[in-house]
């Protein structure tokens, strides 16, 4: 009989234990990673919140930007939560690049160990970044001054005026544009820009009449004239206010005698040929008037209505012409190159100027409707329409103000325009009273500092 080793099985006892220590101390190990993965993804969820706080303080600059960051943060992951220690960030850090700002932020905390601090490890700092980018905007606001609007005048201004503060006066070019009757451009759209709107705002004075698509056919213009090389990379905003259902368009205007009108051009195309002037036309008085209402030289007050075709009577007035052709921009941008149709969803065709008021108001809005999907159309500017309606004072029609916005969800939308994709929502507010009107400007540039592309 052969005697047995009791050396090797010595051997396989102290390999086993070797052995299962050694699994113990990878078992502790894989434990402290996995407790310091788990506050990591907390971390990072964390800072991601933050650095989406700081970006929307962006206009209000650095400070803001960091006691936004550190609120969310410490709301996210304050000490001692999964037994952290010492959770902080940094100052958020902000780069230009191509027409936005990218923001980052990092941030840090301490992990206790368990089973490391065998080996006299006591804890793990994580870290973790995050960079998001907010884009720069090109923003034109459009205020109704018509003659409606006195009774709160002041609350729009206030309004106003704190939506235009809500950007930011070094990365966003901002321009404002008024309509009554006719419509002027009050402020082109430029950086930095606070100083000198909030003064124009406070310059405005109370017009008469209503006349939409001149108002934005001239915010549209100020957006296609902004020289900026890289504007089609930004968010291009136009924010559209009024308090009541227009009253007056711009078209074109077959006459019967060219003698009548100084701007009379001759349209050649047709025979015999026939003379047409441009302007604008609504409910108060048979008279085309200038598409254009210059403001006084001295300050940029109330807009001086300046006629075309004074004293046009029934005796030698035709028909509206089916489409309307916007003067080109500045920079000789054709404008709606295809015309703007006067027909539309208020009615199927341009009726003769000789119909009553109410048929008058269809136009206008058929205009206003048509010129707004045009510029929703331009694939360069792609920009966004979001209109404030005030209801206190007057009128108004939430069919239109939705179709101009494009809005998501909103019921009066035309189903082509909801699924035309390369067409961009917009927001649509309303303001009930007077003490709404600060509220729904606010909630409109709430609206797009969150738009982040």
């Amino acid at each position: 009989m052969r005697p047995r080793n009791h050396s090797r099985k010595g051997q396989t006892i102290l390999l086993m234990t070797l052995f299962i220590g050694f699994l113990f101390g990878m078992s502790a190990l894989a434990f402290d990673i996995g407790f310091a993965m788990l506050v990591r993804a907390k971390l990072v969820s964390a800072v991601d919140a933050a650095t989406m706080a700081a970006i929307r303080f962006v206009p209000q600059g650095v400070g803001p930007m960091q006691a936004a960051a550190q609120r969310t943060f410490q709301a996210n992951l304050p000490a001692g939560l999964l037994l952290t220690k010492n959770p902080a960030i940094t100052t958020p850090v902000m780069t230009p690049v191509n027409g936005a700002i990218e923001v980052r932020v990092t941030g840090s905390a301490e992990v206790p160990m368990f089973f490391a601090r065998i080996f006299g490890k006591e804890s793990l700092t994580v870290n973790a970044g995050t960079t998001t980018a907010r884009r720069d905007r090109n923003i034109m606001l459009i205020l109704d001054y018509s003659g409606s609007v006195g009774p709160v005048l002041g609350d729009i201004k206030t309004a106003a005026k704190a939506f235009v503060n809500s950007f930011s006066d070094q990365y966003d070019n901002v321009g404002l544009a008024v309509f009554s009757r006719s419509a002027s451009l009050y402020q082109a759209p430029q950086k930095p820009f606070k100083t000198n709107l909030n003064t124009a705002i406070d310059a405005i004075q109370t017009g008469n009449l209503t006349n939409h698509a001149s108002g934005l056919y001239y915010a549209y213009r100020a957006l296609l004239d902004l020289n900026d090389p890289i504007k089609n990379l930004k968010n291009n905003e136009i924010v559209f206010f009024t308090d009541g259902r227009a009253n007056h368009f711009p078209a074109q205007f077959n006459i019967t005698a060219a003698a009548n009108c100084p701007g009379a051009v001759l349209d050649t195309s047709v025979n015999p040929p026939v003379p047409f002037v441009s302007g604008v036309f609504g409910t108060q008085t048979g008279t085309v008037w200038s598409l254009l209402a210059p403001p006084p030289t001295t300050s940029p007050g109330n807009p001086a209505t300046t006629p075309d075709c004074a004293g046009w009577n029934s005796a030698w007035r035709q028909s509206i012409r089916p489409t309307w052709f916007p003067p080109n921009s500045l920079n000789g941008t054709p404008i709606a190159p295809l015309g703007v149709p006067m027909a539309g969803f208020k009615n199927v065709a341009p009726p003769l100027v000789t119909l009553n008021n109410a048929r008058r108001r269809e136009i206008a809005a058929n205009v206003v409707d048509n010129l707004a999907r045009a510029v929703r159309r331009d694939v360069n500017l792609q920009a966004r329409i979001h209109t404030i309606g005030y209801e206190g004072t007057g009128v108004v029609l939430s069919d239109i103000m939705e179709r101009l916005a494009n809005c998501d969800g909103c019921t009066n939308v035309a189903a082509a325009d909801a699924a035309d994709t390369t067409q961009k929502k917009g927001r649509f507010v309303t303001a009930t009273s007077a003490d709404e009107l600060l509220t729904a400007f606010l909630d409109v540039a709430g609206f797009i500092g969150r738009i982040t592309k």
